[in-house]
């Protein structure tokens, strides 16, 4: 049995990384360059882009570094963060025994036992405890916030102003959000984020050619055993558009096809299990990246992608005033949705007038009918 080196796990830690190398680079640099502008990351993406992925690889290189990396997710993130910073929730504090009191307006002092007193550490401390674990540190703190886009605005404000005072004290942090598109101007406009308004925005997009090419070759001249010809990394290349999570998916169910139909230790892979294996690639991508993502857009958006696609010309662009014609409204009509799905990543203006789609296979998923489910199918079927 071959060993699988894909693990198309959505928003998790895959197995095998490939690819950002520019901004890996950016990161190594940044570490050991107090006056380096990528000490602040904001990283943005559709879903599948390898955000978290990214985020993972920023934390492993920072902890082999000797840095200190706190990862905080959206929930209640300046709770985590002060939990994470001071290790307990409560600090105790021995007040002196020697405690001068005021007797009938004669000063006097009075011995007496050693008082405890207890503070409760919240939110409100954040920017002092961050200054004070800064001061113990040797090797410098890195912190990560993913799905930054469902972190509260004031919390992002209390995180920026606590890291804002710990630069500027000259302290060794540095800090990398992700999200989704729409986040990053958001945020950045809000009054006080002012921090990462000066971050180094990284937008994650699909992998050229080469870059996938390069990263599919890399990982399977590594699976000993297993013999696979340019020309079938060149379709599964093809294939994936160099999405990062379709690549993984691909990846995954070959050796998957492979292991199952097989037990030989040596195997050259056949054209015809890279059909089935991007099949149910495409599959899995449809269920688990495209689905979620339709689901959760409004009708008007919905109906827009859908007339999108039916626009498409062979250069796989739509004008927006042929879809307005076909939809019966003006252009101006159109501006809040166009600009809605812009912001969101799931389609760009490359030029004047025109749109495309940035997410492979959405322009075919949109027109698809999902009005019934297979398990109400089954249950009619059944005459229930």
């Amino acid at each position: 049995m071959i060993t699988n080196p894909f693990s198309p796990i959505f928003g998790g830690r895959p197995n095998v990384f490939f690819g950002r190398e520019r901004i890996l680079e950016l990161f190594n640099y940044a570490m050991i360059n107090a006056g380096s502008d990528d000490r602040a990351l904001f990283i943005t993406g559709t879903r599948g882009s390898g955000k978290t992925a990214l985020l993972e690889q920023l934390s492993i290189r920072a902890e082999s570094n000797g840095m200190r990396v706190i990862d905080l997710g959206p929930e209640d993130t300046i709770e985590q963060l002060v939990h994470e910073l001071a290790k307990y929730d409560e600090i105790t504090k021995t007040i002196n025994p020697q405690s001068g009191l005021d007797v009938l307006g004669i000063g006097a002092s009075v011995n007496v036992g050693s008082v405890a007193k207890t503070q409760h550490i919240g939110r409100e401390n954040l920017q002092s405890l961050l200054l004070d674990v800064c001061s113990k540190s040797k090797n410098g703190i890195f912190v990560t916030v993913d799905e930054v886009q469902k972190v509260p605005l004031d919390d992002i404000s209390s995180l920026c102003n606590a890291f804002q005072m710990a630069s500027r004290k000259g302290n060794d942090i540095l800090l990398a959000v992700a999200g989704l598109p729409y986040a990053y101007m958001t945020i950045i406009r809000h009054e006080g984020c002012t921090y990462l308004r000066r971050a180094s925005h990284e937008e994650l997009g699909l992998f050229t050619w080469d870059e996938a090419n390069t990263a599919f070759e890399t990982i399977f001249s590594g699976i000993k055993g297993l013999s696979l010809s340019r020309e079938l990394i060149d379709k599964m290349n093809d294939f994936s558009y160099g999405h990062p999570y379709l690549m993984q998916l691909i990846g995954y169910h070959l050796i998957l096809l492979i292991n199952k139909n097989n037990n030989i230790k040596n195997h050259i892979v056949t054209s015809q299990e890279v059909d089935e294996a991007m099949s149910l690639a495409l599959t899995a991508y449809n269920e688990h990246a495209l689905r979620p993502l339709i689901e959760e857009l409004p009708n008007s958006e919905l109906s827009f992608l859908i007339n999108m696609s039916e626009c498409l010309n062979d250069d796989r662009l739509a004008a927006i005033e042929n879809m307005a014609r076909s939809m019966g409204v003006t252009q101006n009509k159109l501006s809040r949705t166009r600009a809605y799905l812009i912001n969101n990543g799931i389609i760009a203006s490359p030029e004047r007038g025109k749109l495309m789609f940035c997410i492979p296979y959405l322009a075919d998923y949109v027109k698809k009918d999902r009005g019934v489910s297979s398990v109400i199918e089954v249950a009619r079927q059944r005459r229930v």
